[in-house]
C-alpha cells in the first residue's frame, strides 16, 4: 500500500496520503483502523496518530494495537477523529464495526472513509471499461462499501459533510511497472483482493501494453468525511 500511495499524484501533485489526511489535520487523536504499516501517520502531526491492525503483530509506525474493527480496546468517547483508509469494502459485520466506532468516537468527531470509485464518470473510465471489469465485477465482500458507502454513512447515523472524488494517476512507464501495479492494487485493496491468477495475469499484460514514457493508469478514489 505505502509504495503506491507514495506513487500516485492528483491534481495540482497532492497525492493520495496529503488528500486523505485533510479533514483530519485538526485532530487531536486519530484513529486509524486496519492500518497496515501506518503511511497515514506521516501525513498527521506527530503524536496524533494510533492505529488498530488485524495483523498477527502489529508493525510498522507506532503506537499501534492488534484488535478487531468490531471490538475496539478503547474507551467511549476517547478518539476525535476515525479513519477507514481502503477499509470499507473488505469488512464484514458492518452494523457491529460502525457501532464501535460510534461508541468511541467523541459527540461531534470526524469520521473519514476512503473506498475505490468504481463507477465512470470520464472519458478515460470508459476507455478502461473493457480492461478493468474483471475487477468492477470482482469479490469483494462488502460491495456497498464502494459506492455505496455515502449510503452506509447515513444509515449508520454519521452526517455526511464532504464527498470527493479524484482519479489519481499511477505511472506505467513500462511493461514491469504495470505488472507491478496489478500486485499493488490489489493488495492495497483499490482493487479486489480474491482477483485469480489468471486475471491478474490477463491485467498485467493488458496494462504492459498501455505503458510507456508518460503513460498513467487513473486510480478514482472517493473519500467521504462525516460527523457523529
Amino acid at each position: 500500500m505505502t509504495r503506491l500511495l507514495h506513487t500516485a499524484t492528483g491534481p495540482h501533485g497532492v497525492g493520495p496520503l496529503s488528500w486523505v489526511a485533510a479533514p483530519l489535520q485538526e485532530a487531536d487523536r486519530v484513529l486509524d483502523l486496519d492500518c497496515g504499516s501506518g503511511p497515514l501517520a506521516d501525513e498527521l502531526r506527530p503524536g496524533h496518530w494510533a492505529g488498530i491492525t488485524h495483523a498477527g503483530t502489529a508493525r510498522g509506525r507506532r503506537p499501534q494495537v492488534r484488535a478487531a474493527t468490531n471490538a475496539l480496546p478503547i474507551r467511549t468517547n476517547a478518539v476525535d477523529a476515525i479513519c477507514l483508509l481502503l477499509t470499507l469494502p473488505h469488512l464484514a459485520d458492518l452494523d457491529d464495526v460502525f457501532a464501535e466506532i460510534r461508541r468511541v468516537l467523541r459527540p461531534g468527531g470526524t469520521l473519514v472513509t476512503v473506498a475505490p470509485s468504481v463507477s465512470m464518470r470520464s472519458v478515460r473510465d470508459w476507455q478502461l471499461a473493457r480492461l478493468l471489469r474483471p475487477v468492477r465485477r470482482g469479490a469483494w465482500r462488502n460491495r456497498s462499501g464502494l459506492d455505496g458507502a455515502g449510503w452506509l454513512l447515513a444509515a449508520a447515523d454519521f452526517a455526511v459533510l464532504g464527498d470527493d472524488r479524484v482519479p489519481f494517476a499511477l505511472p506505467i512507464p513500462d511493461a514491469e511497472t504495470a505488472a507491478r501495479a496489478v500486485t499493488d492494487l490489489t493488495v492495497a485493496g483499490i482493487w479486489p483482493p480474491g482477483l485469480p491468477a489468471t486475471v491478474r495475469a490477463h491485467l498485467a499484460q493488458e496494462l504492459g501494453r498501455l505503458a510507456g514514457p508518460g503513460r498513467v493508469l487513473p486510480i478514482p478514489l472517493r473519500r467521504l468525511t462525516a460527523r457523529r
